[in-house]
């Protein structure tokens, strides 16, 4: 699962290190890991040190268990690196090695999480790559629906199988997410003939920004806020829980 955006600001690394924390507390073995691969920000958010990141796999100095580390017991983080412009555009040779060094599917997970970087390059495009459900994250602003269009566009563009799932973050009014989602759909089906599906919508909420401070998951420090309710409804939907109510 492959988490994105098309514009940086839009909360996605915070949606990809608190779902990773929700499916890992329902009973999932989980492995986030951090795709902005030159610029570390998820272990940030979790407020973990990392000796190790996604340049040591790279490399070839280590294989991936030994270079993630463990958030409290319950998921794994590979992180990437910290300001390493050498990791933050792969060239198609070395994305192919990362692909191979990675050996996901014998890795003993039950999900990957993918926190793709911000925009449509060639890392973001590699995520994209990995994803068998591309998560589309999206807010209020007319510029956020126009760049998870194109992020979209360069998806389809790239080979990018799999169902597209589109949460609408930062929102006041469940309509103004839906609203957001149903402009998004009809150009996507317009000029791409690409159905997107809705997963839902994260209320604005001050708890994030107080989270972050604190670098822990909203949902485990402030599991009665509104933020994290319309998480734990989009985590269950995401793991395909026929049990998960609606968003609204």
């Amino acid at each position: 699962m492959t988490i994105a955006s098309g514009k940086g600001g839009v909360g996605k690394t915070q949606i990809a290190v608190n779902l990773a924390y929700l499916m890992a507390r329902a009973g999932e073995r989980v492995l986030l890991i951090d795709g902005d691969l030159g610029l570390a920000n998820a272990n940030l958010l979790l407020g973990v040190s990392c000796p190790h990141h996604a340049g040591h796999v790279l490399s070839g100095r280590m294989p991936v268990h030994r270079a993630t580390v463990t958030f409290e017991g319950l998921f794994d983080l590979l992180p990437a690196g910290s300001a390493l412009a050498e990791l933050a555009e792969l060239n198609l040779q070395q994305q192919v090695h990362f692909l191979e060094l990675l050996d996901l599917k014998h890795q003993p997970y039950d999900r990957v999480i993918v926190d793709a970087g911000a925009g449509i390059g060639a890392n973001v495009r590699l995520a994209l790559a990995l994803a068998d459900t591309t998560v589309v994250v999206m807010n209020p602003e007319t510029t956020s629906l126009t760049d998870a269009y194109a992020l979209v566009k360069v998806a389809g563009q790239n080979g990018t199988g799999g169902r597209f799932r589109v949460i609408v973050n930062r929102v006041t009014l469940a309509e103004q997410a839906r609203e957001m989602f149903g402009c998004l759909n009809s150009a996507c089906q317009s000029f791409l003939k690409v159905e997107l599906d809705y997963a839902g919508y994260i209320y604005s909420d001050q708890v994030i920004e107080r989270a972050s401070r604190e670098q822990r998951p909203f949902v485990q420090s402030f599991p009665g806020s509104a933020a994290a309710r319309c998480l734990e409804t989009l985590s269950r939907r995401l793991m395909g829980d026929s049990s998960a109510g609606t968003a609204e």
